[in-house]
């Protein structure tokens, strides 16, 4: 016992210092999630909200939106599970309201092991922070058409991610630009970056196997953001047969897309 409460510690100061971390790079990454859950409040106004935490790394989403929404329940996904131990690790199953899964969304099976429980028509909203960037526009779009299945009539998708303008113009390299001033501002002045928070993980005993594995996975330089623009996101969407398909915030290229069915 005495163990497991120092490894769940051990978990939980990791996923602190990845949140510290992450608000390097997403200047705003609180008021994003408020955002996110101000909107889902507004389009899914009842009690017991059941949502897909969609790449959910260590959790965030999931950890806030149960925090703010007392009866609801979350499933959180991802494929990582250096990430997937760490979240957890340190949040558990938060009562019987927090599932954890294992999958990877480039398979097209990928909503399969959701479970039964978990099908067709199951959730209120899809939810996804700083994630879908790493998949290629055609791997973005049939998750958005499995995704969408996934909702409920009239849930909601939103999806909080770096959705960037066309390349080559000269307002996304101003964009850019501002957010390589901030990072380094951020870093300057104390705080932890991805390559420090990633080297403290893989030296972490608990993690051994976990580390081991994702190397297997995205062997050192095989892995980089794709980077599909906004209007690909949005017309995806669409096509996924989602309707008022729209930004509801925005800070450089930095956006929360809502979509609903």
């Amino acid at each position: 016992m005495i163990d497991q409460t120092i490894a769940q510690a051990s978990f939980a100061d990791l996923l602190r210092r990845w949140d510290v971390q992450q608000d390097i790079y997403i200047e705003q990454r609180e008021r994003v999630f408020t955002v996110m859950f101000d909107v889902l409040e507004q389009l899914c106004p009842r009690p017991g909200l059941t949502v897909l935490d969609l790449a959910c790394g260590p959790g965030a989403i999931s950890e806030r939106f149960l925090r703010r929404f007392p009866e609801g329940r979350a499933v959180a996904l991802d494929t990582d599970p250096v990430l997937l131990a760490i979240g957890e690790g340190a949040l558990g199953d938060q009562g019987g309201r927090l599932r954890w899964v294992r999958a990877d969304l480039r398979d097209p099976s990928w909503s399969e092991r959701l479970g039964p429980e978990s099908g067709e028509g199951s959730f209120d909203a899809v939810l996804s922070s700083t994630a879908l960037h790493w998949l290629t526009p055609p791997a973005l779009t049939a998750v958005y058409r499995t995704a969408a299945g996934l909702l409920r009539p009239g849930g909601v998708l939103v999806n909080a991610d770096y959705l960037p303008l066309p390349a080559g113009s000269r307002l996304r390299a101003a964009c850019e630009a501002i957010d390589r001033g901030r990072q380094q501002h951020a870093i300057d002045a104390g705080a932890e970056p991805w390559e420090d928070w990633w080297a403290a993980v893989e030296a972490h005993p608990a993690l051994a196997d976990a580390v081991a594995e994702r190397q297997t996975l995205w062997p050192e330089g095989a892995r980089d953001w794709t980077g599909a623009t906004l209007d690909y996101h949005q017309a995806a969407l669409v096509e996924a047969g989602l309707t008022e398909v729209g930004v509801v915030w925005q800070d450089l290229e930095e956006r929360v897309l809502v979509a609903i069915r």
